[in-house]
């Protein structure tokens, strides 16, 4: 019952933390939109109301496609750096091999009885099974 609790307690914390960042988010996308309004008024004192609209639009176009730049290029970096499931399995199966040569050479004894525990559990996983 106290691991459900604490799991409980656990799903509320990140409950909050995403409701936190929906709002944090919604209030940058309003201080965005009054920027780029601000903006826009700026521009149609200068310009023509469909120029400084042009003007506008073709300059966040320009800042999508940096910030798409930004992000893949971060992807990209965060792909290369996560090491394949092969790697972490050889790094594994590596570990768990030194480890009973460990215990071998500390206790040759543990290596016939290793050997029949291994011998058992590729039998009872390779044998045909009918239920």
């Amino acid at each position: 019952m106290s691991l459900f609790s604490g799991l409980r307690g656990e799903v509320k914390l990140a409950a909050l933390w995403v409701l936190i960042a929906v709002a944090v988010l919604c209030i940058a996308l309003g201080g965005a939109l009054f920027l780029i309004a601000a903006f826009y008024i700026w521009l149609a004192r200068m310009l023509p109301a469909s120029g400084a609209a042009a003007v506008t639009g073709a300059v966040m176009l320009v800042l999508a496609v940096l910030v798409a730049v930004a992000g893949g290029t971060v992807l990209k970096r965060r792909r290369r750096a996560q090491p394949s499931l092969l790697a972490e399995f050889g790094g594994g199966l590596g570990l768990a091999v030194r480890l009973v040569g460990l215990m071998v050479r500390n206790d040759p004894r543990k290596a016939i009885f290793l050997s029949i525990i291994a011998g058992a559990l590729a039998e009872y996983i390779t044998s045909d099974r009918k239920s």
